[in-house]
């Protein structure tokens, strides 16, 4: 296929969440995306070792997606990260063609190594992202190596806010008019302190709502007109920066609290995720 999709993930922390990850994304595009979920951990190369300690699973994703895209010579890069749940067909990146298409992370100013998004409401996620140009790819990942915090993400941001060498759109902007959501803005339009979270998210979560055979994230505050169709879920906690025991813990805060019942079968019904809300 001239589509592919890429979802990587390496430790046993994310072994179910990266197969729900790719359960979800096969359900809605498996006559159109061929994809790949690859296990760091079943990687039998002494480069790759090398360089997954050099430059980190962030990184890694981006390359193993840029390599795998080269040997099946794609035309279209969906990356996923492991700890996201597709919830429909992506029409927004499969049936647009600029260079980069980007979805939107919390909202605050992105501002780092001299790339800086022109204000709170255009800093955006490397987790949900789709390339149409493969040099677009491999110039995010040259640029994500001086990034020494927010790593591909920086990168992403430097492309399109900075170097501003390839056509994009962001499919989820703007937020208040936009339709539908594609990342964390799902979870409100707003940025969490850490003495807040996860419990704070839980006053948008916990109104998504099934219509239609679609997900929706219920009636915004800032605009109540407006319900907005969850394309993508991703839990963006920075599970895999935490100790193994919290990141446990804050992924069944989110099965047991953060998510209403009509959300989680939804997931377990139409989104293909087995057990894993169970």
């Amino acid at each position: 296929m001239d589509n592919i999709c890429v979802i990587y993930y390496t430790g046993e922390l994310y072994k179910d969440l990266a197969r729900v990850a790719y359960n979800s994304f096969v359900k809605f595009h498996k006559n159109e995306v061929e994809c790949f979920l690859i296990d760091g951990a079943k990687i039998n190369s002494q480069e790759y070792h090398s360089q997954l300690a050099s430059i980190g699973p962030g990184r890694m994703k981006y390359l193993i997606a840029y390599r795998i895209a080269m040997e099946r010579k794609a035309k279209k890069v969906i990356i996923l990260g492991a700890d996201t749940i597709t919830c429909s067909r992506l029409d927004e990146f499969l049936d647009s063609k600029e260079d980069i298409l980007c979805t939107l992370d919390y909202p605050y100013q992105f501002n780092s190594c001299g790339a800086r998004s022109p204000d709170t409401q255009t800093h955006l996620n490397a987790d949900v992202v789709c390339f149409n140009n493969l040099e677009a790819l491999s110039q995010t990942i040259q640029a994500s190596m001086h990034h020494s915090v927010y790593h591909e993400q920086g990168g992403l941001n430097e492309v399109i806010w900075k170097n501003k060498n390839f056509s994009y759109k962001i499919v989820d902007y703007p937020y208040l008019q936009s339709t539908c959501v594609y990342n964390t803005r799902a979870k409100g339009n707003f940025t969490a302190i850490s003495s807040t979270r996860p419990n704070v998210f839980a006053r948008y979560t916990t109104l998504f709502h099934v219509k239609d055979g679609k997900l929706y994230t219920g009636l915004h505050e800032n605009n109540p007109n407006i319900d907005k169709q969850i394309k993508v879920w991703h839990y963006c906690e920075g599970l895999g920066a935490n100790p193994t025991e919290n990141a446990k813990k804050l992924i069944e805060w989110w099965k047991e609290k953060g998510l209403n019942q009509e959300t989680k079968d939804f997931f377990t019904n139409e989104c293909d995720a087995g057990d894993f809300f169970k």
